[in-house]
């Protein structure tokens, strides 16, 4: 594998990084106290891009890969490490892009040009109240009507539930069309948020106050048949495939706020002192430091991997799906615990300060957490995931 990045991948990542740490960096801590990630800061990403970066051009985005967004997606949690944008990134740019891949151009020409301009917000909905990672036992349900499906359940967990209600847009929604399919009876959908039968609720987040999670209630919603995503009865690979994309740019947001744990944490060392020396003469700390970083370039190496075999799978390439699992697979169980486990031991360093407010420790811990427990996939379904591929789907606990 090439771990040098092209003067495109470059100068991207070097351009996103100065706008974000201009613009985006300075009200990070006003993001989690306000609950809102202010507007002028999405319009500023749309702008230049970021919000489309994986959009093709004819739908008013930039034709970037899997790659760039991934670029984008660390220097969005190191800017941010609250990780609220970075949700709000990745949702958007994970999800249109397997919009672009599998939507009906009905669908595709009219939302994703909405998307890449902030116009319209784009999510994703499986997770139900009776379990998250359990798809196949879902109990939402919809059945054809002409032209139509009639969708009727629950959605649970939702996130950009307010923000697709006063911007616009909606989720990408996984129903069960054949309850005697099981995984292969089931349907992926956009639904419009404002769709007549839709009721919400919001949820309270211990983290990543700065973007909303909710509760998605459906009614008899009438979803037009140019909204199905891939094939009918198809939604559960289709679905697979756009939590590849997601998963890797979760991992790529935590390998963002870990770089930012460690700027934090090695400028605190070097000039905090303790009994005549700086903290980083102590090998306690010093030593941990070192370990933390080699983590981080690894973590950050299995990522891109991950990256770059989505993109080469999307340019219809021959990639071993095993390799591709397990990239994936790996790097979503990885950089959220080693986000987590960075922010940990910085606070330590910092002692009873990083337990106040006056540093955005706390902050951080609190949304890295979200994705250590479970959101776009749990670290238990990961380490499944690499089970399966490294011992064989005979050794799954549900086989």
């Amino acid at each position: 594998m090439d771990f040098q990045l092209s003067d495109e991948e470059q100068l991207f990542q070097k351009s996103v990084h100065e706008i974000l740490q201009a613009k985006l960096a300075p009200v990070s801590r006003q993001i989690d106290e306000k609950h809102e990630i202010p507007r002028s800061v999405l319009e500023e990403m749309a702008n230049v891009g970021l919000l489309g970066v994986t959009i093709p051009d004819k739908y008013g985005g930039a034709g970037g890969n899997i790659t760039m967004a991934a670029l984008g997606a660390m220097e969005v949690g190191a800017a941010d490490p609250s990780m609220a944008t970075a949700v709000y990134y990745l949702l958007v740019t994970g999800w249109s892009h397997l919009t672009a891949k599998l939507g009906k151009e009905e669908l595709k020409s009219s939302l994703l040009p909405k998307v890449a301009s902030n116009k319209a917000f784009l999510g994703i909905a499986t997770t139900e109240p009776g379990g998250g990672s359990d798809l196949v036992a879902m109990a939402t349900n919809a059945r054809k009507q002409g032209n139509k499906l009639i969708l009727n359940g629950e959605k649970s967990y939702i996130s950009g539930v307010t923000e697709a209600k006063k911007l616009g847009g909606g989720h990408l929604t996984l129903m069960k069309t054949d309850r005697e399919l099981k995984h292969k009876g089931l349907t992926f959908a956009y639904v419009p948020i404002n769709a007549k039968g839709i009721g919400t609720t919001v949820l309270h987040n211990m983290g990543r106050m700065g973007i909303s999670t909710g509760i998605l209630q459906y009614t008899d919603v009438e979803v037009p048949e140019e909204n199905i995503i891939g094939d009918y009865n198809r939604g559960f690979f289709h679905a697979m495939l756009g939590f590849n994309y997601a998963r890797t740019l979760v991992a790529a947001a935590c390998v963002g706020a870990t770089q930012w744990a460690l700027d934090v944490g090695s400028e605190f060392i070097k000039k905090r002192t303790a009994f005549g020396s700086p903290l980083a003469k102590y090998e306690g700390i010093s030593f941990e430091y070192a370990d933390l970083a080699v983590q981080l370039e690894m973590t950050k190496n299995m990522v891109l991997k991950a990256a770059s075999l989505l993109d080469a799978f999307d340019q219809g390439k021959s990639v071993p799906m095993k390799e591709l699992n397990m990239a994936v697979a790996a790097s979503k169980l990885t950089a959220p615990q080693l986000a987590l486990d960075a922010v940990k031991k910085v606070m330590i360093w910092h002692g009873a300060l990083s337990y106040t407010n006056e540093t955005m420790l706390e902050m951080a811990m609190r949304g890295i957490l979200s994705y250590v427990v479970g959101a776009e996939g749990a670290l238990n379904i990961m380490r499944l995931i690499l089970v399966r591929e490294m011992l064989g789907p005979e050794y799954l606990p549900y086989r």
